[in-house]
Formats: structure tokens, sequence, C-alpha cells
């Protein structure tokens, strides 16, 4: 079963569509060979900037609050959702999480991008000319462990990466830090508009190339490219010496922005305290970073079906890897190479399987659909 096309649409103007080979093929592309859309207009290419204070604290708190409680959730922010001027207070956020968490999440989302991408205008580097290039901002929030890191990667749309091969990078990313926790010294004291108390711990700290795609093709997907492949201590270690690199401190309601086209990983968490610094939050110790990707109206949409870490694109993905593998299963030598009709129509299990395929897909449609809606409500 296949939903893909043999031929591809022409691109659009503005896309710039390249071969590329970043060492990793998806499982879900047929096998296609690799291409990037690169050099996207963005008013600000190369930008890199650094905004304390980025958000206000409540909003920290609740994202803190959320993403501790279920460790990961991914939405997506349509650009004519957002309010340029006199924002208003959402009242999802005004309930419990529990008793809407798509809704909730949503709002919450919706706030972030207002107060740091819009209002704090992301260290000025997203114009109004980059707003209207925007469909829409992919938002996530990850709550990590000791130990935890984020490998080296490029950020893209992962579902279409999924089904067709292309790396379509975001215009632009971000990552903000919203757990009550600094890494450096000079951190610990109060930052601008700001009266609480952080703790200190060790690791954790976001590092980017700013050399871009030519540093991500000499190394490649998760350095696959590489003779042989890093670990993340690794590459921080070759990062302090290499040239290109940024390295950011982790710092209460810190953002950072970049062009979408950098390749990044988050350090190694070495250590977290046993409680925070404010007594008063009975939650968990976590450090949480929560990502932002702008895409552009070309591949906005199909980002919006499948937001990633969201419930769709899991379930998306499980379903897609599921079928590969039976696929994989069912075209052995005994089966003479392939599905055909005349095979399935003589094979019950295979008529089964495609049955369920098909049943599986058509309701997690209708759950994304379903989904989709109440969030808009």
């Amino acid at each position: 079963m296949d939903h893909h096309v043999d031929e591809a649409p022409t691109s659009p103007e503005r896309i710039r569509l390249s071969g590329w080979d970043d060492g990793f093929t998806p499982s879900g592309c047929n096998g296609r060979p690799g291409k990037i859309v690169r050099d996207f207009p963005r008013d600000h290419p190369g930008a890199f900037a650094t905004v304390d204070g980025a958000v206000s604290e409540r909003t920290a708190d609740l994202l803190y609050a959320s993403a501790v409680k279920a460790t990961v959730w991914g939405v997506y922010v349509p650009v004519s959702e957002l309010q340029f001027e006199n924002a208003l207070e959402a009242s999802e956020l005004n309930q419990d999480e529990t008793e809407d968490p798509a809704a909730y999440r949503h709002a919450l989302a919706r706030r972030t991008v207002q107060e740091f991408l819009v209002q704090k205008d992301a260290g000025q580097c997203i114009t109004k000319s980059d707003w209207e290039r925007t469909h829409g901002v992919a938002v996530w929030v990850i709550a990590s462990d000791c130990d935890d890191e984020t490998e080296y990667h490029l950020d893209y749309a992962e579902q279409v990466r999924y089904e067709t091969n292309v790396i379509f990078p975001p215009i632009y990313g971000a990552t903000l830090h919203v757990s009550p926790l600094h890494n450096e010294v000079n951190d610990k004291g109060a930052a601008t508009n700001q009266v609480r108390e952080t703790s200190s711990f060790e690791g954790g700290g976001f590092h980017v190339n700013l050399t871009g795609l030519p540093h991500y093709d000499k190394y490649g997907y998760k350095t696959r490219k590489q003779s042989h492949r890093l670990t993340t201590d690794e590459l921080e270690t070759l990062s302090r010496s290499e040239p290109g690199w940024k390295h950011v401190a982790y710092k209460y309601r810190r953002g950072i922005l970049c062009d979408g086209e950098f390749p990044h990983f988050s350090g190694r968490v070495l250590s977290l305290p046993s409680s925070l610094a404010d007594t008063k939050s009975n939650l968990p110790v976590k450090r949480v970073v929560v990502g932002f990707n702008l895409f552009p109206s070309e591949i906005g949409a199909c980002v919006a079906k499948f937001p990633e870490h969201s419930g769709a694109f899991n379930r998306y993905v499980k379903l897609s890897q599921a079928a590969v593998k039976q696929t994989k299963l069912l075209s052995t030598t005994s089966n003479k190479g392939g599905w055909t009709l005349k095979s399935v129509r003589a094979n019950p299990k295979q008529a089964a399987f495609l049955l369920l395929l098909a049943r599986k897909v058509r309701e997690n449609q209708q759950k994304a659909a379903a989904e989709s809606s109440t969030s808009k409500a």
C-alpha cells in the first residue's frame, strides 16, 4: 500500500531543492534518495540571538509544570491565531490541564510564542516579512532527567522527511529554558524582572554550529557521516576547539533563536538537585526545554497535521513503521517478492492486514481531525 506519488510536483519559485545524503534513509520513504530545501528566504540568514527573560515567570512555570507531568508533548500554532497587538489572556489556562489537555497545551504554546517570538521579537530577528512567510510554529516540550541528552541534528518537517526523504528546515528555530535552574555561577542572581531563586545543575547546555549546512553535510544525521559516530560527550569536547560553535548555558527563562539551517545538540545532563530552591513547589526536578520551529506556507499545513512529539505524530509513525515491517515480512521469497492483487486474494493474512491498516489509518485521521477541531474551538 503506497500513498506516495511517483512524480513530485514542480517546486515553487522560492524553493531550492538539492540532492542530499546525511547518512539516513527513513523507513517510510520507499528508499527514495535524499533531497533538501535550502536557502529559503528569511530576513536574517545566519541569525543567532540569546534573550534573557524571554517569557514571564508565570508562563515559564506553567510550561515547567505541564512538561514535568507529561514528559513530552507537541502542538502547532498557526500564525493566524497570533495577535501582533493587544494579546489577550487565554481562558483555557485558567482551567486544570487534565480537563482538556489538548486545548490547554495549545493555549499555553500560543501564549509562549506570543511572549517570546512576537512581543520579545526573539532578539529583533523575526521581521514582519518573516511572519508573512510563516504558516505557523511547531512547539514542543521535553522534560529531561540525569544522563538525558539530545543528539546532534538538524530541525526539519519530520513527517515530510519520513514519507519523502526531503529535508525541509524551518525558517528559524528557537529554544526556551523554563526550569528554575542555572548552570553558570554568574547566573545564580536574579535576572531582569526575576525574583525567583534558581538552583544549580551540571550539563544540559545548548550547542549550535553557525557554519550551518556545510557542517551538517560533513557530520550527517546524528554524526553518521563520521568514521565513527560521536557520542554527545565526545562532540561536546570537540566543539570546544572546532570553529563555528556557540555554547549557551541553561538559565531560567532564557530564549535562544537561530537560523533554521543551523545543526545543534543539547549536552548530557550530568546532575540535577534533589529539590528546587523554591520550596513551595512539590514537582520533581527536571531540565525542561521548549522547542520552536517556524515553518513557511509551502510546508506548514503538512506539519500542522502531525506536529512532532504530538500524539497524532507518534501514532502515525508507529503505524507506518508497522506497515513497513509487515510488508517486508510478507514480501519474502515464498511470496515471490511482493504484494499483488492476486496474492492478496490468495493470502488471508495479507488481506486481513490491509483491512486492519486501512481501518487504523482511517481511525487515526478521524482522531487527528477531532483533536485539531477541539484545539481550535
